[in-house]
């Protein structure tokens, strides 16, 4: 079974009580994927940088899990 991207651009977030990782996969034009992988912190200041890395990127969709919250 072949996969089928919806997407081109997409960050996936693992939010824990004190991290959150992120995971951006991207299609470059020439159709290989980048992936880039970070680690924030879940203070006001790490949550921006975040937001700021995110925006960046210019993602088509972010989608977040979280457990325990």
């Amino acid at each position: 079974m072949e996969l089928i991207a919806l997407h081109k651009r997409i960050i996936g977030l693992d939010v824990h009580q004190a991290q959150i990782t992120a995971c951006a996969i991207i299609e470059e034009a020439d159709g290989t994927m980048r992936i880039e992988q970070r680690q924030f912190g879940a203070f006001k200041r790490d949550r921006r940088a975040l937001a700021e890395w995110a925006a960046a990127l210019r993602p088509d969709q972010v989608v977040m899990e979280s457990t325990g919250i």
